[in-house]
């Protein structure tokens, strides 16, 4: 017999199921929830854990470069690292700390010769790494020694007025490894007037400070309101020496004329024209000094190429047209134009590793050596034309001649002339590595007195020849920067001399009193050295004004795990 069970019975059965699953569910629901909650939980204090690892390496990284900072400020700091490491193994707040100091232009260890540094502090602590950077400038306190004569810390001087017209662009190279300090870039009148200058409207000049006759700042107050004013002060009328005008060679019997294509490895003179030929090749090797009493023409789709130190002297007009003149590595070129330069649609600047500029005019310039490795004079009544997309890697010193930059051309480097027109639309971007400190800006440098006041035998100095610096040096026991880096350079009057040598020869030819004169002055300026270190010991981390002097702090950045 089959059980009838009542329909009733039957539906209380259905929802007693109903609710054991629904229990069920809701304890698979709490339970999935309470889980959740634990693993967020874990990872909170996971993150939290994180976060404090990573404040502590980098409180640990910070204090690393205050200690990179109180050990750079001993005298001989530089001479004594190991390589490029400052410290290492040193434990800050439970983290693993060393510092390296390279020298900013070359990346490579710095030396005592290094006019610019970056300190790089690694921090690791329990597997979480960190990298905290700043750079600064060295303090010059070889500077009373020393002065820099030929006011290349100055990215545009004019001994006369100066144009920057609308478009026209006055600027920082940025790819010269100093742009990064950030330096203010000068530019205005020998004379330290405003009459002469001219801004366009729409001229840019960010950045950039205009030389004004003043005191200079004193204190960061001062020295940030003239920053604000974009001014720098100097107190005296700057010195501007002529651009040095060799003597006919004698040593070399004179050509007729000279065709330039192929090698030359030996000096050689012409009475007449010389010209390296359209789509020709000519190549300077050694040391070379090139004497043309004419006319000097690089022709159109020509290229010169320079190995060594080379001097092109050229008694009348150079034209450079749509050719290239590229300097190697370790090269470097003077030209002195006692006539016209005129420079069209072509290249002139370190030989360019990168193969797809030909000529960038837009500041963005490969750096290729920098500005250093071209130095380019002009006599008086001459005239530069820069023009036609026109790239120029060097300096240009001309005090009495005019120059133009026009038509979209760019120097990188500086011009000093006596009227300066800047175009629409060109550019000069300056080139902060040669700035070292030791000129005019400086109140330390020796072109100064203690009590502030030019020296006389600064304004005495008339030309940037050997004769002349060796003058100076004579009188003023200040040994004078050399105007070009080629060692020919120096030498366009009488005889070279070498840094090592320098100092000898001027006392060899000083009287004794001139000698006992020498020595007190050098032993007073030892004494203002060792003020200025002391002074520096201070402030390593802090710019001082006018100088650039300091660490100026890069930030942080991370590092994987034992990543150096």
């Amino acid at each position: 017999m089959i059980p009838i069970v009542p329909a009733i019975h039957r539906a209380r059965a259905k929802r007693r199921g109903v609710a054991v699953l629904l229990a069920l569910v809701a304890v698979s629901v709490a339970t999935l929830l309470g889980l959740s909650l634990a693993s967020s939980r874990d990872a909170s204090v996971a993150t939290s854990s994180n976060l404090s690892k990573v404040a502590t390496v980098r409180a640990a990284a910070a204090s690393g470069l205050d200690l990179a900072n109180s050990i750079l400020a001993k005298e001989d700091a530089l001479a004594a690292l190991d390589g490029a490491e400052l410290f290492t193994k040193v434990l800050i707040n439970g983290a693993s700390v060393r510092a390296e100091v390279r020298d900013l232009e070359t990346n490579r260890p710095a030396t005592v010769e290094s006019a610019a540094i970056e300190v790089i502090v690694y921090a690791d602590a329990d597997g979480v790494a960190q990298v905290a950077r700043a750079v600064g400038r060295m303090p010059a306190t070889d500077a009373p020694l020393r002065a820099d004569l030929d006011c290349s810390e100055f990215a545009l001087l004019g001994t006369g007025s100066i144009s920057v017209l609308d478009d026209a662009h006055v600027g920082v190279w940025s790819a010269s490894p100093l742009a990064v300090l950030g330096e203010p870039v000068r530019y205005g009148l020998a004379s330290g007037s405003s009459s002469g200058l001219t801004v366009g409207h729409n001229a840019s000049v960010h950045g950039c400070v205009a030389v004004r006759q003043g005191a200079f700042t004193q204190g960061s107050e001062e020295f940030e309101q003239s920053l604000a004013d974009k001014l720098c002060p100097i107190p005296a009328p700057i010195h501007v020496p002529g651009a040095p005008i060799p003597l006919t060679s004698e040593t070399t019997v004179a050509q007729p004329s000279l065709m330039l294509d192929g090698l030359v490895s030996h000096n050689a003179s012409s009475s007449g024209d010389a010209r390296v030929p359209a789509r020709g090749s000519l190549t300077l090797r050694g040391t070379v000094t090139l004497d043309v009493g004419g006319n000097f023409f690089v022709e159109r789709g020509a290229r010169m190429f320079v190995e060594g130190a080379a001097v092109l002297v050229v008694r009348g007009n150079a034209v450079v047209d749509a050719g290239t003149v590229e300097v190697a590595p370790l090269g470097s070129l003077t030209i002195v134009a006692q006539g016209d330069l005129t420079l069209g649609t072509s290249f002139v600047g370190g030989a360019r590793t990168n193969p797809s500029e030909v000529r960038d005019a837009t500041g963005a310039a490969s750096y290729d050596g920098g500005a250093a490795r071209v130095m380019i004079y002009a006599g008086a009544e001459s005239r530069v034309l820069v023009a036609d997309g026109t790239v120029i890697k060097g300096q240009i010193y001309a005090p009495d001649a005019r120059i133009d930059v026009e038509s979209r051309s760019a120097i990188y480097g500086r011009i000093l002339g006596k009227q300066v027109v800047l175009h629409e639309g060109v550019g000069l971007f300056y080139d902060p590595t040669l700035d070292a400190r030791r000129g005019w800006s400086n109140r330390a440098s020796g072109i100064w007195t203690e009590t502030g006041v030019v020296q006389e035998a600064v304004r005495a100095i008339t030309t940037l020849d050997d004769a002349a610096l060796l003058d100076f040096a004579v009188k003023s026991g200040v040994e004078p920067d050399p105007p070009s880096i080629a060692e020919a350079a120096v030498v366009l009057v009488n005889e070279s001399f070498t840094a090592q040598d320098f100092d000898e020869r001027a006392d060899d030819r000083a009287s004794d009193r001139v000698r006992a004169q020498r020595k007190l002055l050098k032993s007073r300026l030892m004494q203002r050295v060792e003020a200025l270190k002391r002074f520096h010991e201070q402030a390593v981390l802090t710019p001082i004004e006018g100088s650039g002097a300091g660490l100026t702090s890069q930030g942080f950045e991370w590092s994987r795990e034992g990543d150096d």
